[in-house]
């Protein structure tokens, strides 16, 4: 995993953290969702999980704060902050960048199952309209 419970304990703080989950299983399944998460959308760039070790700090990051928002959500009716919001915001973000092929993380081992990307360009070049005859 890219990061633990003891992590997103200190990250949420550990009164919210002890009254949000009953027992810290919840919190490793909060950070498994969030992994999986973040697996499923670099996934076909890279082999996952990642063990980069330049790209784990980042990972680690981004699945604390995607777990960060579950432990909210788990807290009937908590309301999170606009940092914790825009955080979650930001983290997928980059991951659509990281499935465009616009972010890169470093170090990361490609996938090597790919052998085709998909590509848009304006104008369109292959269409209805414009293959008339082919």
């Amino acid at each position: 995993m890219y990061a633990d419970a003891d992590e997103l304990r200190v990250r949420i703080g550990e009164t919210v953290f002890d009254e949000i989950y009953s027992e810290e299983t919840d919190a490793v399944t909060d950070l498994t969702d969030a992994e999986a998460e973040i697996n499923g959308c670099i996934g076909r760039r890279y082999a996952v999980p990642v063990t980069a070790a330049a790209s784990l700090p980042l990972l680690k990051g981004w699945t604390l704060t995607l777990a960060e928002e579950r432990a909210y959500a788990r807290a009937a009716g908590a309301e999170y902050s606009e940092k914790v919001s825009s955080r979650v915001a930001q983290v997928r973000k980059y991951l659509e960048e990281i499935r465009s092929g616009l972010f890169l993380l470093p170090d990361a081992t490609e996938n090597s199952t790919n052998v085709f990307t998909l590509h848009q360009s304006d104008p369109e070049v292959f269409g209805r309209d414009n293959m008339e005859g082919f």
